[in-house]
């Protein structure tokens, strides 16, 4: 009997770690939703082939990504409502119309308020894969572009799930801002800048997370099309009143350099403080992740008490 309970007991152990693997292993489902420009050299499917690429990472094995090029008011709302679940949605809103309605703010808050609280804001996903100029096309040169791409993805999956909000210059920023003011009343994306090499990358969240990537390549991309938008940081208070704090991820001052520096990329993702040069042309080194902890084996159960009740025994009668 004791040895039947103990691997019971194992069996019962290895079946829950199995559960877990089976439960982490399930993607992470991912809305990107697009209601930027339909330009001759920066279509809808232009964005639709980066979403493709999160949903093919690994496998398949870790996010599934529903894409919707969608620009009419209301839309995102009905979508939201009708498909629940998303731990993260991404947006790519470069356009100079305002195509979130009050019901899609709406929709926005609460999905941030469902607990998918990271935010990441990119005033350069405009041109992450555009025809416009050799060095924006996919998947971008030592594929820098894609892996920045995975490693905003990988951080904010990290991070519990999240808004990742991309846009371009000021005359392309309006929608972007509705959504992220609708989270963080005053906050927004701004201006237009022109990256010089007087910049650095803070933190390895963009260059490492988990493909590398070079500063050096990334910032030929942007100087290819010199008109990236300014992202918000500094410290808000979202609409629930929570404090927030937006960190800068890249930034660079406007050519010829020695100016006040911009920030490209932000984020309430706390990137460290290391800093790597944006001319660089040295990727930091991925860190390897941790190994899974040895299953642990469960404790025996206690050898049951064992009570003597033989009767007493005599002595036999003399003869």
């Amino acid at each position: 009997m004791k040895r039947f309970r103990c691997v019971l007991g194992l069996l019962c152990a290895l079946c829950l770690m199995l559960s877990a693997q089976v439960a982490q292993a399930e993607p992470m489902r991912v809305l990107w939703w697009d209601v930027s420009l339909d330009e001759r050299s920066n279509k809808p499917a232009n964005r639709q082939r980066m979403a493709r690429f999160i949903d093919g990472y690994k496998g398949g094995s870790v996010y599934a990504v529903d894409y919707r090029f969608e620009p009419r008011r209301g839309a995102f709302a009905r979508h939201m409502a009708a498909n629940p679940g998303y731990g993260i949605v991404v947006i790519t809103a470069a356009n100079n119309n305002r195509v979130f309605n009050s019901s899609d703010q709406q929709a926005f808050r609460n999905f941030y308020a469902s607990g998918r609280r990271a935010l990441m804001l990119d005033g350069t996903l405009g041109i992450r894969n555009s025809d416009i100029r050799q060095r924006t096309k996919w998947p971008g040169a030592n594929r820098s572009s894609a892996n920045m791409l995975i490693n905003q993805m990988e951080a904010l999956r990290k991070s519990g799930g999240g808004l990742l909000i991309g846009t371009d210059h000021g005359k392309f920023q309006a929608s972007a801002n509705l959504a992220l003011r609708a989270i963080l009343p005053g906050a927004q994306f701004s201006r237009v800048t022109n990256p010089s090499r007087d910049g650095a990358f803070i933190g390895d969240l963009l260059l490492a997370e988990a493909a590398q990537v070079k500063p050096l390549d990334m910032l030929r991309h942007w100087e290819a099309i010199p008109n990236q938008g300014q992202a918000p940081v500094g410290g808000y208070t979202d609409f629930l009143g929570q404090g927030v704090r937006l960190y800068t991820l890249v930034e660079a001052s406007d050519k010829p350099g020695g100016g006040t520096r911009r920030p490209y990329i932000s984020s309430t993702i706390d990137p460290g403080n290391r800093r790597f040069d944006i001319a660089s042309s040295t990727a930091p080194a991925v860190e390897a992740p941790p190994p899974p902890p040895p299953p642990v084996a469960p404790e025996p159960e206690p050898e049951p008490e064992v009570i003597d009740r033989m009767p007493t025994r005599k002595s036999l009668p003399a003869n």
